[in-house]
């Protein structure tokens, strides 16, 4: 009987070293991050007129700073590289949760990848493993199914293997955060020779996914909730516009919500020194089409 309650003994204490261990663990996690926005949602402090949301089009193609100088419109950008709309919306919850609702949203479509499954375009669940000492995240992390229900209970089931590095993440060169949240490419690629398509671009729906629309119908309908004027930008890439993607997209949208279209005739958007690759700008053609971004806002005032 002794020798049980020692082993019991033994094992609570070792349990609660490398749990208390696991807890020392995930509260570093966030200090190594360089991109710190989503701990700033949840701390309340993205108070802004104007956001903008979507994937790496959005954080690469619209500078937030420039609509800020520009418009007086607080602006800040929420897009994360290879998001999907799914995870649009789970920023965009996030943000209503625990700041004031903006004015104005910014959303950049992927056209014509909105809709449907590509590998490129993913929930984001690397950008909340750092963040997992926080209950809200890790209930999203649950929900995911990339943590168990023992993860409310013991932070020991909240780490992860990325955890494990305790060096500061490095920002790109290529693309690094300014302070408005924009990641505008100013190094161009080397590794890519851009030849401009002027071949027709078509779109199906039967490669849609239910659950893309259904977080585009919650989009639309949470701005409409919180008085939010939504406006969804179509941003320039290095070929010809995709007009069949655009009339489906006007079906689903609804009547308040607004579309703007990149000028296509716009020279600019036929030169590749303007672009990072045939879906990116460099932030020379991100201030140019930001530009047309802030013009539409003046005129809308």
């Amino acid at each position: 009987m002794k020798k049980f309650f020692f082993n019991s003994l033994l094992f609570f204490i070792i349990f609660f070293i490398i749990e208390k261990s696991a807890y020392l663990i995930i509260s570093r996690a966030p200090t190594l991050e360089y991109d710190n926005r989503l701990e700033l949602l949840i701390k309340g402090e993205i108070n802004k007129d104007l956001i903008v949301l979507g994937s790496s089009r959005g954080a690469t193609n619209v500078m937030a700073k420039e609509i800020e100088e520009q418009t007086g419109l607080t602006s800040y950008n929420l897009s994360y590289m290879g998001s999907n709309i799914l995870f649009h919306e789970f920023i965009l919850n996030t943000l209503l949760k625990y700041n004031s609702a903006p004015d104005k949203i910014i959303f950049v479509i992927d056209n014509p990848y909105e809709f449907i499954d590509v590998e490129t375009l993913t929930f984001r669940n690397d950008r909340l493993y750092p963040l997992s000492k926080y209950n809200y995240i890790n209930n999203e992390l649950i929900k995911q199914k990339e943590r168990n229900i023992l993860s409310k209970i013991f932070c020991l089931a909240r780490i992860n293997r990325s955890d494990f590095k305790f060096k500061k993440k490095e920002m790109p060169d290529d693309n690094p955060m300014d302070s408005s949240g924009s990641m505008p490419y100013v190094n161009k690629n080397p590794n890519i020779e851009l030849d401009y398509s002027k071949g027709k671009n078509g779109y199906s729906t039967k490669n849609e996914i239910a659950n893309r629309l259904e977080a585009f119908y919650n989009i639309q309908k949470i701005c409409s909730n919180n008085n939010i004027e939504l406006i969804f930008v179509f941003s320039p890439d290095y070929q010809k516009f995709n007009d069949s993607f655009k009339i489906r997209f006007e079906r689903l949208l609804k009547s308040e919500n607004t579309i703007v279209v990149y000028d296509t005739l716009n020279p600019a958007y036929k030169n590749k020194e303007y672009f990072y690759d045939t879906s990116h700008l460099l932030k020379n053609g991100a201030s140019i089409f930001t530009s047309e971004i802030i013009e539409f806002l003046e005129k809308s005032k």
